[in-house]
Parts: structure tokens; C-alpha cells; sequence
């Protein structure tokens, strides 16, 4: 009968057990990238006596054989930070603690002072791939800030109309020093000298001085003639000899530019670009579904910096321990397979995400229920056990 108790015993603290793992899923329901665990409980080890010639086992109880890891995804839910990020897939984002390298599900990043990529939940330093899949700090470094550039081409583009004497257009250009130029570009039709030939002249708005003037011609099918679809001008500048920017009207032939055909009095030529701009600074860092960096700056200029390294582990339920925060870290002896969103078995990333736990309350309140039911069957074997030994002394007390 002590047995017996011993037996019951071992069921009510393997039932704590289980009840407190079950608490533990509950507890972070909403905690993002929390993985639920469940335990695997086994029997223990048999005695054995010899009766009538006759091998007898009995057994001693339940124990707690192992703690299992769901790494099933969870809801992915759309965060208010663009620089939070999912992965959308098997794989797991990589950042670096001192010397340690940690994985976890749960992308919620942010920018230090230095421009370094870094975890909110405890400043460890995002990685991202180098040469030949080695791991990097992912920082921005000098991409905070963007330097102006010079304008070195204006394009045009639409039509100047055959029966029009004259039409301006006007744009913002920047100079060598980065200093926004408000341009002034007039035509003025010289067909009268020269067939479907227009004079050019370009005026700087603010202090109303030419900067240059030139002629286009077009042939009979209204493409820019050759040797007369482009000019140039000079944009002085206070602190350097300035710098040349071209006018480009199209290739000669081709009507998929600047056209002189026939249109009425008025013509709708514009300006379809022009490649400067001025400096800007870092507005937005976002990542597509590769993991690629894309950064916004104040003067309307992308740009793409490096990619999200993400780690991928065949069995990660066996290969990964936990160290809290949503973080894990490989056993003695377990490697990661590095690699890039979008590729292989590592999943895309998701941008502006949240990967929420994977917890079903359903399923934690049923084996509660469990639980519940197996620890009052343990504690009243116990009682049962009890009352017999109570009723075994009174036997020989009796005597």
C-alpha cells in the first residue's frame, strides 16, 4: 500500500506539472512569436519479484519523459512599426548577443544611434547575409542620409504642335552645390527659316539670366532630326565652375519622345524627368518579401540596402533550447543552414507584420480538463491507499 501511495504521488506531481505547462501556453496567448510546448509523460521503471515460479512486474509510477516544442506558425497580424517583420515559412530571423548567436520568430526591430538593426525585446544586433551566406550586423551606416545629385539630363516628351509659334515648359533641376534651379524652357518657332526647326532658350526664373539657347529640328515624320535632338547649358554655381546639363528631345527617328507634328495652335510638350535631386534623409525602412531593405528619403528617392538573414533547422524541436523573449539557441553541436527569404525552405518575409502565438485556447482548456480529472483520480488512490493501511493496523491492533 505504500506503493500505492508512492504510485499516486508520482501522478499528482507529473498532473502539476502538466498543469502548469498548460498555464504557461495561457499565460502568453498573446505574447508574439510564443511557440506553445506541450509534455510527454512515460512510465517508470518496473519492480520485479518472483511468485510460484512466476515473473511478476509492477509499476512505480509516471514521470515526465520530455517537454515538446510546437513550431507551427502562428497569426501573422498587421503591425502599426514598418520595420516589424514575419517569416512566412520554416525559417527563423538570426541576431547576434555578444559572441551568441540567437533565432526567433519574433520580428520586432528597430534603429539604434548607430544605424544598427536591433531587436527591441534585448538590443541584440540583427544579422544579415554577407559573401558566400556568412552573417553581418545589418546596419544602414551612411544610407541615413542620401547626398544631393547634380542634374545632368533633362528629358522631354509629347508634342510641339506645327501650327504653335511658340510654348514654354518649366522644372526644378539641381545644381552642383545641391541647390534646387527653377528653370524656364521657351520655344520658338523658326519654321518660316528652317522647316519644323524651333529656337530653344533656357531662363533661370529667380534672377531671370539666360543660361543658354539652341535649336531642334525635326524631319517630315516628326521625330527629332539627327545632330538637332539634343542641347546642353550651364548651371553656374557660386563655389565651382558650375555644371552641364543636357536637353534631350529623343533618338532621331523615333516618336516615342518629343514629336513635332501637327496639333493646333497649342502645344502639350512637358518634361518627362530629369535625374537630380536634392539631399534627403532616411523617412521609412521597410523590407519586401525577400528580406530586402528598402529605404524612403525625404527627397522622394528609394534605395536598397542589404537583405535579412534567416536561419532554417530540420528538427528545431530537438536542435533548439529556449532562452526567453521569444529566442532560442542551437545544443552543442547543432548548426543552422543560413539563407535568404524567397529561396529553399526558409519562407518570405512579411513586412509590417507580427507573427502572433500559435496557442489555441480550445485545445489548452481540453487538456486541462484532463489534467484536472487525472489529478483528482491520482489523489484519490492515495485516500483509497490510505484508508486500507488505516485499516490494516486496526486489524492487527485488534488482536
Amino acid at each position: 500500500m505504500i506503493d500505492t501511495m508512492f504510485v499516486g504521488l508520482s501522478g499528482l506531481r507529473t498532473f502539476q506539472k502538466g498543469l502548469s505547462n498548460i498555464g504557461n501556453n495561457v499565460a502568453n496567448l498573446n505574447t508574439p512569436g510564443f511557440k506553445r510546448t506541450s509534455l510527454q509523460f512515460t512510465d517508470m521503471m518496473y519492480q520485479y519479484d518472483m511468485q510460484g515460479g512466476n515473473g511478476g512486474q509492477h509499476g512505480v509510477g509516471v514521470k515526465i519523459g520530455s517537454t515538446v516544442t510546437d513550431f507551427s506558425s502562428g497569426e501573422l497580424q498587421s503591425s502599426a512599426n514598418p520595420l516589424d517583420v514575419s517569416v512566412d515559412g520554416a525559417g527563423f530571423l538570426v541576431s547576434k548577443n555578444g559572441n551568441q548567436i540567437h533565432y526567433s520568430r519574433v520580428g520586432q526591430f528597430e534603429l539604434d544611434l548607430d544605424g544598427a538593426l536591433i531587436s527591441r525585446q534585448d538590443k541584440s544586433r540583427i544579422q544579415m547575409l554577407g559573401p558566400n551566406k556568412t552573417l553581418q550586423d545589418f546596419s544602414l551606416g551612411a544610407l541615413r542620409s542620401q547626398a544631393a545629385k547634380t542634374t545632368t539630363t533633362i528629358k522631354f516628351a509629347d508634342n510641339l504642335s506645327t501650327g504653335a509659334t511658340n510654348s514654354s515648359v518649366e522644372t526644378t533641376v539641381f545644381d552642383k552645390d545641391g541647390v534646387a534651379r527653377q528653370l524656364k524652357i521657351s520655344f520658338t518657332s523658326t519654321g518660316s527659316a528652317t522647316p519644323r526647326s524651333w529656337k530653344v532658350e533656357v531662363q533661370d526664373k529667380v534672377s531671370l539670366s539666360t543660361l543658354g539657347s539652341g535649336e531642334i529640328r525635326f524631319d517630315p515624320d516628326g521625330s527629332p532630326s539627327f545632330g538637332y535632338n539634343q542641347m546642353s547649358i550651364r548651371l553656374s554655381t557660386p563655389s565651382s565652375g558650375g555644371s552641364v546639363v543636357k536637353l534631350f528631345f529623343g533618338e532621331p527617328g523615333s516618336i516615342s519622345d518629343t514629336t513635332s507634328l501637327s496639333g493646333g495652335t497649342s502645344s502639350t510638350i512637358r518634361v518627362a524627368s530629369q535625374d537630380g535631386y536634392a539631399s534627403g534623409a532616411l523617412t521609412r525602412l521597410t523590407f519586401d518579401q525577400d528580406g530586402k531593405a528598402q529605404i524612403s528619403y525625404s527627397n522622394g528617392q528609394t534605395t536598397t540596402a542589404g537583405r535579412l538573414a534567416l536561419a532554417w533547422f530540420a528538427q528545431p524541436d530537438q536542435q533548439l533550447e529556449r532562452i526567453g523573449s521569444g529566442y532560442y539557441r542551437a545544443h552543442p553541436g547543432q548548426a543552422a543552414e543560413y539563407g535568404a527569404a524567397g529561396s529553399g525552405v526558409f519562407g518570405k518575409v512579411a513586412a509590417g507584420k507580427v507573427e502572433l502565438s500559435n496557442v489555441e485556447l480550445s485545445s489548452e482548456f481540453s487538456d486541462m480538463m484532463i489534467t484536472q480529472r487525472g489529478y483528482q483520480a491520482a489523489s484519490q488512490l492515495i485516500s483509497a491507499a490510505n484508508e486500507m493501511m488505516q485499516q490494516a493496523l486496526q486489524m492487527k491492533g485488534g488482536r
